[in-house]
């Protein structure tokens, strides 16, 4: 303990919390959790401490505010978070939302001016742009990262389970009797990507089926190339028997090129409006936006509440949902 006088430092470091916590504990703020705050009380009695006026107003500036960043808050998946998010927080906050549509300095120049105060914690979800900053921010700021990891920096992430929903979908077909199973998917340096291309693989592994690199397209989705990709594979002298999509947008996209989901046997990785009724419904591996927005929040109100605790990742469960028994081993022969 330094000098004869404990500190607010001294009473986070024998609560195993923040100085900002013990802030908020003697202001009495609603946001500290019961178990947190007897911590807190118990360490100030063991040390004797005293509160001053100088310590007590650190926190008195509390925005009552947290923030969600992402890339583009009119795509569905983001909505439907957005909504989670602010239903998870209730009262206890509220939310600030913001759309970085894939403008970097922006992204930057937001992050920064809600960590300098303007929001007790952010919940960050997918975006492009690379974050060197990003350390200065989590020095500061609880951060949350939703959907994916922030590249390069430890921090909370809750996302879903990339690997296991595209093995259940490969594992579904094979069932019905495919081997030559196309992958089509984003860009293979996105994350979710990566992991999706994962799971499409070791299923085909699991199954005594070596995967064949001219089945897999990875791409900026893109309805004239997606399209051009679709006509070759369908033209080539052992055409796919069915095939897997890696992300909504990819799906779109072949769906603006006239992919007949009528007649394949096709399952998308992201549930999307109307996904039920094209073509008779499409398949899809359905994330689960409500689980993931609320376990952000309630990770982050932790964070908040303890910004000493070690990381963690979370990974949220997702279902296959078969809408459409158009799961044949017909070729789309042209």
């Amino acid at each position: 303990m330094s000098g004869d006088r404990a500190t607010m430092k001294d009473v986070a470091r024998r609560a195993g919390v923040s100085t900002k916590t013990v802030s908020r504990v003697l202001n009495k703020e609603v946001y500290v959790s019961d178990s947190i705050r007897e911590r807190v009380q118990a360490a100030m009695r063991e040390l004797s401490y005293r509160p001053n006026p100088a310590a007590q107003g650190l926190r008195r500036s509390s925005s009552g505010s947290i923030a969600f960043v992402c890339e583009d808050i009119s795509e569905p998946f983001a909505a439907q978070l957005a909504l989670s998010i602010e239903h998870a927080v209730g009262d206890r906050y509220v939310v600030i939302i913001a759309s970085m549509l894939g403008d970097a300095k922006r992204e930057r120049e937001t992050l920064e001016s809600l960590a300098a105060g303007h929001v007790d914690g952010i919940v960050l979800g997918p975006t492009p742009a690379p974050k060197p900053y990003l350390a200065r921010i989590l020095h500061s700021t609880p951060v949350v990262c939703l959907d994916r990891p922030a590249r390069g920096h430890e921090t909370d992430v809750v996302l879903s389970d990339n690997v296991g929903g595209m093995t259940a979908a490969v594992n579904h077909l094979i069932a019905t009797g495919h081997e030559r199973i196309a992958y089509l998917g984003d860009a293979e340096e996105v994350f979710t990507q990566r992991e999706r291309l994962a799971g499409y693989r070791s299923a085909l592994l699991e199954a005594g089926i070596t995967p064949d690199p001219s089945l897999i397209y990875q791409h900026t989705p893109d309805s004239p190339r997606i399209g051009k990709q679709l006509a070759w594979l369908t033209q080539t002298p052992n055409p796919p028997t069915a095939f897997v999509s890696g992300n909504s947008l990819t799906t779109l996209a072949m769906l603006h090129a006239g992919f007949d989901v009528a007649s394949a046997s096709f399952i998308a990785f992201d549930d999307f409006p109307l996904a039920d009724v094209f073509g008779g419904g499409i398949n899809v591996i359905a994330q689960d936006p409500d689980a993931l927005g609320t376990e952000a929040v309630h990770t982050l109100l932790r964070r908040i509440d303890n910004d000493a605790a070690p990381v963690k990742t979370t990974r949220i469960g997702t279902r296959l949902v078969i809408r459409s028994h158009a799961v044949h081993e017909t070729p789309l022969a042209s």
